[in-house]
């Protein structure tokens, strides 16, 4: 959906002979993944009476948390586990593969995958600058793996694009 013609051919190859998705890419599918598990989340608290307007209570704020985490942890798990990408990932032309061959990582590493993000971004008052840490190592990493790709044996790569003419 993302992508041009010189982008599918430029950056680093891993030793799949895949090339690793751009940072930006990542960040765009992250904010597209994002917006998925809160909106319905927030539809939900709305749908059970919560008003925008009154003050958030520590109650509400956990419960948020909670759906949130859960929701997140659940989709991310899921959609890459079944399909190798998330929403995200299919709007930036992205998939999950393994280090080590370049296929699906299966069920437990993307357990694994989806554990690291949700659990440090569910820690009171800093969870959210946690979360954020957990994905920006992959500012600082040669094959672009943040802690959550480091922990389940992981790669982003741009998704392959089947030629006119193949099944």
């Amino acid at each position: 959906m993302f992508t041009t013609e010189d982008d599918e051919t430029s950056g680093p190859i891993v030793p799949a002979g895949l090339h690793l998705a751009p940072i930006g890419r990542r960040a765009l599918g992250l904010l597209l993944d994002q917006i998925l598990v809160v909106v319905p989340v927030f539809g939900g608290f709305l749908a059970f009476g919560f008003n925008p307007k009154e003050a958030v209570t520590d109650t509400r704020a956990v419960w948020f948390v909670v759906a949130t985490t859960s929701l997140s942890l659940i989709y991310e798990t899921v959609a890459v586990w079944r399909w190798q990408r998330t929403l995200g990932k299919l709007a930036t032309g992205t998939v999950v593969v393994s280090i080590v061959d370049g296929g699906p990582i299966g069920f437990t590493r993307s357990v694994q995958r989806s554990l690291v993000p949700t659990t440090v971004s569910a820690i009171p008052q800093v969870g959210m600058f946690l979360g954020i840490g957990v994905y920006a190592l992959a500012l600082f990493h040669p094959l672009r793996q943040g802690l959550h790709d480091r922990a389940a044996g992981s790669l982003v790569v741009r998704a392959r694009h089947k030629a006119h003419g193949q099944p």
